[in-house]
């Protein structure tokens, strides 16, 4: 067995990132998705965004006010495992909800994710990515001062949270239904999912520091190097500050930056500071990280995606795959980043198009 979902069959319904990136998620685990997509098909088709969270799908053209295709659709909802649905409003829905699926298919699991909860103020309001983020805190003004404003963030945090919660709980009702018998409905909002990936910032005390202090105050985290590209480094401990010092060629600032008044004396640390700067322009990015890794020491050059997919580790591990796109042709994605010793999963093929399996399917169901 290829994927250890291989004997699922997913039905997905909406224009949503967040049930694309989940039906992914089950396709590249073996489970056979079913994109059911209207006659223009799902608003994401032209962008490449729609190649990567739609490979190795099925896509299937209904349309669902004509009497024939609902009939069709039916017959794919009692033939399925799982239903998920994803829309930027409930204003989109045109399909079953649950009750109505479960009268088709009292077994079938029902995923929905939804932008808000029904009973959260905002419920009716479109489940944008960037609604999501801005009322969660995600873009919030994390400078010291409060004065740079919020920041946005480009990557769709909230669907990709989303697919992650619901994933494993749809595994977790397959199992449950395994050994009961019983289906379900799953709901994930996106807007709760985020709080789910932010962890411990939900539960930060202004008395108690989220980590520990740095040893000294002076250590940034990122320094621009002799070719202005940048590094990131992770030394603010003394068993990093020392071997970092020493591959510095100063080991002699050991004492003066981790003084207990550099805290207190900003003209002292804005001195300190200046000379970090300046070391660190004496070598580029890349001679830096050499350098750092044989010293021991957490620092890496801040590369740029299309650097990062050129590694030789993130080719040679799978990280990065490339597909022929149907729309773009030759394309990179990311490959599939969970390792199961037995049942590897794997990407059956590119996003597929419009409409192209309507014929297989209708003809693989069952006659009423």
């Amino acid at each position: 067995m290829v994927g250890a979902l291989g004997p699922y069959r997913i039905l997905e319904f909406g224009g949503h990132v967040a049930g694309a990136a989940l039906g992914m998620l089950l396709a590249d685990q073996g489970a056979e998705v079913v994109k059911i997509e209207p006659a223009e098909g799902d608003p994401l088709r032209g962008h490449p965004a729609f190649s990567v969270w739609n490979r190795g799908k099925k896509s299937v053209v209904l349309d669902l006010e004509q009497e024939r295709d609902a009939s069709v659709l039916n017959a794919i909802i009692r033939s399925s495992d799982v239903l998920i649905e994803s829309f930027l409003s409930s204003d989109d829905r045109v399909w079953p909800d649950y009750r109505a699926a479960r009268y088709l298919n009292r077994d079938i699991i029902y995923a929905s994710l939804p932008g808000f909860d029904t009973d959260h103020p905002e419920n009716g309001m479109a489940g944008l990515e960037t609604i999501i983020g801005a009322s969660t805190g995600i873009y919030a003004d994390r400078s010291p001062d409060g004065t740079t404003g919020p920041s946005f963030i480009t990557l769709p945090y909230a669907s990709i949270f989303g697919a992650m919660v619901a994933a494993p709980a749809i595994t977790a009702a397959l199992f449950h239904r395994a050994r009961t018998g019983e289906g379900q409905q799953i709901t994930v909002p996106l807007y709760n999912a985020m709080f789910t990936a932010m962890g411990a910032s939900l539960v930060s005390r202004p008395d108690v520091p989220s980590t520990p202090a740095a040893l000294s105050p002076v250590i940034g985290r990122f320094y621009q190097c002799r070719d202005d590209r940048w590094v990131n480094i992770n030394a603010g401990y003394e068993r990093a500050i020392r071997p970092m010092l020493q591959a510095l060629g100063h080991p002699e600032w050991f004492d003066p930056i981790t003084a207990p008044r550099l805290r207190d004396d900003a003209d002292e640390r804005r001195v300190w500071e200046e000379k970090f700067s300046a070391v660190w322009r004496h070598r580029t990015a890349l001679e830096w990280e050499r350098i750092m890794e044989q010293a021991g020491v957490s620092c890496t050059m801040c590369r740029t995606i299309e650097e990062w997919m050129d590694t030789a580790h993130a080719q040679e591990s799978g990280a990065v795959v490339q597909l022929n796109d149907p729309a773009f042709g030759p394309m990179r994605q990311v490959g599939i980043q969970v390792r199961l010793s037995e049942t590897t999963g794997e990407i059956s093929g590119p996003a597929p198009n419009l409409g192209q399996h309507t014929e297989a399917v209708m003809a693989d169901l069952p006659s009423s």
